[in-house]
C-alpha cells in the first residue's frame, strides 16, 4: 500500500498540487458544493462539513468538471495534512493527525443520488480510502431522511470496512448529542451553536496567524515535527 501510495503521489502530483493547481472556479464550488472544515470539536480535530443535500451538480459543471473537483479534493487533503491538522495541533498541544466529519442529510433523498453525484463520490472515496486513510476519526450524520437505509445500502459498497464503523446516525435530538462532541462555539448557528460565521468562511486554528506562523517554524524540509 505505502509503495502504491508513493507511485500514485508521483503519477498524480499530489506533492506539487498545493503549488501547482488553481482553482479558479471555487466561489461557484463553494455555491454548489457547499463543504468544509468549520471549527474543531473537544479534542481538538477539525470539523468537516459536508451539506450533501444542497449540492447542484448540474449547476456546478457549468463552470468546471468532475476530474478538476477530485482535483481540488486532493487539494484540500493536502492542505488538511500540510496545514489544518499542524495548527489544531499547535493549538491543542498535541498531535492531531484525524477530523470528525459532520454530514448534513438536509433535504437529501433518493434522487439526490444521481449518477454524476455516485461517480465523484466513489473517484472521491477511492483516492481517500487508498492513499489517505485513517484522516477521520468519526462521520457523524444528522438530519438523515426516513429513506436513508435505502441511500445507505446505495452508498455503504464504497466505503471499506473499516470506515464504515466509524459512521454515526444521531436521532431527532442531534443538536443536543452534537454538542457532546463540538462546543457551541465551535458550531454554527444553524447546527444550534452560537457562531455567526457562514460555512464558506469558517473559523479555525488554521487562520490565526500565530499559529500558522508556528507551523511554518515547526516544518522542516516540507514536513511538519510537533513538538508540545
Amino acid at each position: 500500500m505505502f509503495l502504491s501510495t508513493l507511485k500514485w503521489r508521483e503519477e498524480y502530483g499530489a506533492d506539487r498540487v498545493l503549488q501547482d493547481f488553481v482553482f479558479n472556479e471555487k466561489p461557484e464550488f463553494a455555491k454548489f458544493y457547499p463543504e468544509g472544515c468549520y471549527g474543531v470539536d473537544r479534542a481538538g480535530r477539525p470539523v468537516y462539513v459536508q451539506q450533501p443535500g444542497n449540492i447542484d451538480l448540474e449547476q456546478l459543471f457549468k463552470f468546471t468538471t468532475e476530474e478538476r473537483c477530485v482535483r481540488y479534493h486532493v487539494q484540500q487533503q493536502e492542505r488538511y495534512i500540510n496545514l489544518i491538522a499542524p495548527a489544531c495541533s499547535v493549538a491543542a498541544g498535541r498531535c492531531v493527525d484525524q477530523s470528525l466529519v459532520l454530514i448534513d442529510l438536509q433535504g437529501v433523498g433518493v434522487s439526490t443520488l444521481t449518477s454524476d453525484f455516485r461517480a465523484i463520490v466513489q473517484k472521491v472515496l477511492s483516492i481517500d480510502q487508498a492513499h489517505y486513510p485513517e484522516l477521520m476519526w468519526k462521520s457523524i450524520i444528522i438530519n438523515a431522511p426516513t429513506s436513508f437505509r435505502i441511500m445507505w445500502g446505495m452508498v455503504k459498497y464504497m466505503l471499506d470496512t473499516r470506515t464504515q464503523v466509524k459512521v454515526q446516525v444521531l436521532s431527532s435530538n442531534w443538536r443536543e448529542e452534537l454538542q457532546e462532541y463540538i462546543a457551541p462555539d465551535q458550531l454554527p448557528k444553524e447546527y444550534g451553536g452560537t457562531n455567526p460565521a457562514p460555512l464558506p468562511d469558517p473559523p479555525g486554528p488554521w487562520r490565526d496567524p500565530a499559529i500558522v506562523e508556528k507551523v511554518a517554524a515547526l516544518t522542516v524540509d516540507g514536513s511538519f515535527c510537533f513538538r508540545a
